[in-house]
Formats: C-alpha cells, structure tokens, sequence
C-alpha cells in the first residue's frame, strides 16, 4: 500500500516548470553567495574602506550646500556602514558561505521534489537577511538593503510554497 504523499513504486513523478526555473535560478544565486562570501573574506578591506571614503568625498564635494542635508547624511550613513561591513568581511562572509550551502542544499531536496527542503531554503532566507543585520546595525541605509533583500527572497520563498503540493 503505498501512501498518498508518496507516488506508488514504477511511476515516475515530473517536476513541475515553475520549481525547475526557480531551483536554476536559486542554484545560481547559491552559487554567487559562495563566490561572494569568498571575495569578502579575501579582499584586502583598508583599501575598500579608503576607496569607497575617497568616492564618498567626491560626491559630497559635487553636491556642495546640499552635503549638509539629508543627502549628506545619508552619504555618512553608507559609510559607516562601509566601514563596519570591513571591520566584520571575515564573520560576514563565514556566515555568507554557509547560508548559501544550506540554501543549495534545501534547493537540491526541492529539486528532487523533497519538502524538507523548503525548510532549509527558510532557514536559510530568514538567516540572510538577519546577518547583515547583526552585523552592520540597524541604520536606514542597512535597513532598507536588508528589505531590498527581503522582498526577492519572500517571492522565492512564495513561489517554493505554491510548488509544496508537488513535493513529499
């Protein structure tokens, strides 16, 4: 007797059009999160600090009066961000390189139409978006780089749902 989430032994289960395109399009985001969490461990940070402070006086210097409004703030913010995204590059691309092997490993489970999958792809979506957070605070700019973030991986993490009744 074979049980209802399961198909009986001999059939052959198709995966549906939609959870083949988002499981490629997450194996390549996966993919990039492992190279990205590489090249943020491995970058030589003081420098990226001192080019993105010198780009930073440009740009300021550009906008003349206007550096002392919200536009200057703004600008301040980035920065510190910048340099705080330096000061922690080692944690932050650990934490980057292991969200995306759980990532790619629940995409795979979905692939092979596996629910616990989705799990970990949640888990692993919650996660980074939580790590930026930690680590470089809770400023407007950090924040609204983290809903950006946010709002791709919640039509992810929707679309796997809808795709959950093809899964066991």
């Amino acid at each position: 007797m074979s049980d209802m989430n399961t198909p009986p032994v001999g059939t052959s289960v198709t995966r549906p059009t939609l959870l083949t395109v988002i499981c490629i399009l997450s194996f390549i985001m996966g993919a990039w999160g492992i190279f990205s969490g590489i090249q943020t461990m491995t970058t030589d940070q003081t420098a990226a600090i001192e080019e993105a402070r010198t780009k930073m006086e440009e740009a300021k210097a550009q906008l003349g009066d206007q550096a002392d409004g919200m536009a200057g703030r703004m600008m301040d913010s980035a920065m510190e961000i910048t340099e705080r995204a330096a000061q922690n590059a080692k944690p932050m691309g650990i934490a980057g390189i292991v969200l995306a092997l759980i990532s790619l490993l629940g995409v795979w489970q979905m692939w092979n139409l596996k629910k616990s999958g989705f799990w970990l792809y949640l888990l692993a979506a919650i996660g980074g978006l939580a790590v930026p957070i930690i680590y470089l605070g809770g400023s407007v700019v950090a924040l609204a780089s983290v809903g950006f973030m946010g709002f791709f991986s919640l039509i992810f993490i929707i679309l796997y749902a809808v795709n959950l009744k093809y899964m066991h």
